[in-house]
């Protein structure tokens, strides 16, 4: 992860005057992409990253049906990485993958792009703000590389180390969010505390928020006079965390709802009635002694 910009003027300040531009020696490049890489290579392991950019450079653009080519323009990305330059280096990965997409090593140019984004979430210093006051941006594409890479390449060599970057990133977009929340409920804005929860619930589930996030949705239900939305929080906290740090006061909380009204039995269908009759026609009276019509 990078320090801030800030701690970087601070220390600028305490070194004092920086010097003028270096002065380097003339690059001397060789006739074939393969010298060439190889030269990038010996400067690359001695750390003289800006002299191997030349010669990754001379490869890239000399040679570019060469099989080093694609080498080079992924070595271009390391040494950007190795600097410190991360936005370059994120750049450069992603340019790598666009223009070689079934190379080899695609999936360590993926890793790499995520722990490029990784590398500039802000860190924590004792004389600034918590770092999860600052701009979440970084913090945010870190996951989303992280997690492709991941879903991509779940059989990969460095996927433990791209999940514990994911997990450091997620607790910490986590720490945000608990915060928000946190402002919110101190401010009686319970519709907001219910949101907050909810994010905290299925995006960042697991991570050790869950108590406090099912508690603080349950009482701000019940601000909200919602009681049914709070006892099934609250009902859920008890079930999933029995000895938890909240669970006691969730037990409270539910003691003063008032009990749930037995569902109301379905109304019996009257019968059905009974069809009228259809009328019988009555003949018609005849002559005294005769039934019947009278033809």
């Amino acid at each position: 992860m990078r320090p801030s910009r800030i701690v970087w003027a601070m220390l600028a300040l305490c070194v004092g005057c920086a010097s003028g531009p270096e002065t380097r020696p003339r690059v001397s490049y060789k006739v074939s992409a393969q010298e060439n890489f190889q030269k990038g290579m010996k400067a690359f392991e001695d750390e003289d990253f800006l002299e191997a950019i030349e010669y990754f450079n001379f490869v890239k653009n000399k040679f570019p049906f060469s099989s080093h080519a694609p080498e080079a323009d992924l070595m271009l990305a390391e040494c950007e990485f190795e600097r410190d330059k991360y936005l370059e280096a994120a750049d450069a990965y992603a340019n790598f993958i666009k223009l070689h997409p079934k190379h080899a090593k695609v999936p360590y140019a993926n890793f790499r792009l995520g722990m490029a984004f990784y590398k500039r979430v802000p860190e924590e210093w004792w004389f600034l703000p918590p770092a999860f006051e600052w701009d979440p941006d970084e913090t945010e594409r870190a996951i989303l590389e992280l997690q492709r890479y991941l879903e991509r390449f779940p059989q990969d060599s460095n996927v433990p180390e791209a999940r514990k970057a994911l997990e450091f990133c997620q607790r910490r977009m986590a720490a945000r969010i608990h915060y928000i929340m946190d402002f919110y409920r101190k401010r009686h804005h319970p519709r907001a505390v219910v949101w907050r929860a909810d994010q905290l619930l299925t995006r960042y589930a697991g991570l050790g928020f869950d108590q406090e996030a099912l508690f603080r949705k349950g009482e701000a239900h019940l601000e909200l006079g919602e009681p049914d939305k709070a006892r099934e929080a609250l009902q859920q906290l008890v079930r999933a965390h029995p000895a938890g740090q909240f669970t006691d006061r969730a037990k409270g909380l539910l003691s003063t709802l008032p009990s749930q009204a037995a569902a109301p039995a379905p109304a019996s269908s009257p019968a059905p009635a009974s069809p009228p009759s259809s009328p019988v026609p009555t003949p018609a009276a005849g002559p005294a002694g005769e039934k019947g019509v009278q033809k």
